[in-house]
């Protein structure tokens, strides 16, 4: 009995895997094909499939798994305006289409059908400096710089170079942080945007930051961002060798006085004479002869007071 029950259970596993097998098989084959529109060479891939694929322009296209080589055809308002075949190889080179008006690949009129739907853009390459969320044109040591390039339309996989000049020139790979510069994919220079470029080692000087797409390797796109410019300065943080000297304020820095001013007269310390004597007037006088001091308010009294006292000691000591 009990391996009845283990054969009909080895049965409803083997039935589920099969049936869970079948579902995944359905998913793939039914979902619309995948695409790397750009492969890393120089062209665009494109494929047979409703889904929109984007066309940029100046791009070379290579139209792959279509039974002949096809026709793009341009319709405005629902009516075909332009066709642009491409060659026996099925490539088309250098798109300079409008990017008015709807793209379809093989249209039949008839049925309002088509092998693929294109998508025409101008190319984006958008470049900003930034420390957090904040455009800068200058960084001190230490600082992780953002190179933002958020809205750039280029491929993942299209190869460009991120052009760091110097001091010393163009940095290709910056050793000492391990960060590669030039050959590089586009989903690589977005992580430049997200988690920082490292800037440790890097000389204080100025620097200048441009993006341009390896043509071969970038669907035969030649193209390029503007240049920003940023300053690398010292950190406020590092200790200088010597202290520098606090600058003075406007108010603080030593001028000659330019004014005249009073010559300061000498102090005289004064003696008990001047103190008993009056202190003579500027103003010249004729000479006199000298006079005694004054007397000390009170001191007639004082002395009487002492003579008396001094008469009746005498008096009393006759008797």
């Amino acid at each position: 009995m009990f391996s009845g029950v283990m054969k009909k259970m080895k049965t409803v596993t083997k039935g589920k895997v099969i049936v869970i097998a079948a579902i995944m098989l359905v998913f793939v084959f039914a979902a619309p094909m995948s695409y790397a529109a750009s492969r890393g060479d120089k062209y665009n891939h494109i494929v047979v499939q409703p889904t929109p694929q984007k066309v940029l322009i100046e791009q070379n296209l290579e139209f792959d798994a279509f039974a002949a080589p096809p026709i793009v055809y341009r319709l405005v308002s629902g009516n075909v305006v332009n066709t642009y075949p491409a060659d026996s190889n099925s490539r088309i080179y250098n798109v300079n289409w409008p990017m008015s008006g709807a793209y379809y690949v093989n249209y039949n009129s008839t049925t309002k059908n088509a092998d693929a739907q294109l998508s025409v853009e101008a190319v984006n390459i958008p470049l900003e400096l930034k420390v957090g969320t904040t455009t800068v044109s200058f960084i001190a040591v230490g600082t992780k710089l953002r190179v933002d390039t958020a809205g750039i339309n280029l491929f993942d996989e299209d190869i460009v170079d991120l052009i760091i000049k110097g001091p010393d020139g163009q940095i290709k790979y910056d050793m000492e942080n391990d960060q590669q510069f030039t050959d590089i994919a586009v989903s690589e220079l977005k992580k430049y945007g997200t988690d920082g470029l490292k800037t440790t080692g890097w000389k204080i000087g100025d620097y200048t930051f441009q993006i341009k797409t390896e043509s071969a390797q970038a669907c035969g796109l030649d193209a390029m961002s503007e240049k920003k410019d940023v300053k690398r300065g010292g950190s406020y943080y590092e200790p200088s060798p010597t202290p520098a000297p606090s600058p003075k304020k406007e108010n603080e820095i030593a001028v000659p006085h330019l004014t005249p001013t009073a010559t300061p007269m000498p102090t005289v310390t004064p003696t008990v004479t001047s103190i008993l004597t009056p202190i003579p007037s500027s103003t010249p006088s004729p000479a006199v002869s000298p006079t005694p001091a004054a007397l000390i308010p009170g001191s007639e009294f004082l002395f009487a007071i002492i003579g008396i006292i001094i008469a009746v000691c005498l008096f009393r000591h006759r008797k």
